[in-house]
């Protein structure tokens, strides 16, 4: 299968007129159907998945939320960092009322090709793409 690239026409005034491609989503994969196909390709059971899943997503809470990035091998790293109001002076600065939410940001594991200095991402090297028939 390919990723659909969908055509949108700028409507910003220093840009308009010029196009771009979006990606369209195709849909929604879950942990419970993550899970069977794991367990299909594997030894271990679904419910041993599944498990193994709510586990990590538990630790993976907690050293967040203590302030580290957490880095999976192979697949990528998350961390958490805020958005917040700008104030004219220091001690003006109210967490509660200057952060205006927390955001969980992850970055796909990327490796450098030894021999061609490229940068190899795996999620994202050799997808396919289709163009939307608008």
């Amino acid at each position: 299968m390919a990723i659909k690239i969908k055509l949108y026409q700028q409507k910003r005034e220093d840009l308009q007129g010029k196009w771009y491609g979006r990606a369209i989503k195709t849909g929604e994969v879950n942990t419970k159907q993550l899970a069977h196909i794991i367990s299909q390709n594997n030894s271990v059971t679904e419910s041993d998945v599944q498990a193994v899943i709510v586990a990590l997503v538990q630790e993976m809470k907690m050293f967040l939320n203590d302030g580290y990035t957490v880095v999976l091998d192979d697949f990528g790293r998350f961390h958490l960092t805020v958005q917040s109001d700008m104030v004219d002076k220091k001690e003006d600065f109210n967490l509660k009322k200057h952060i205006r939410r927390i955001l969980c940001k992850f970055t796909p594991s990327a490796h450098r090709n030894p021999f061609t200095r490229k940068l190899e991402r795996p999620f994202c090297d050799d997808v396919e793409l289709e163009r939307t028939k608008q």
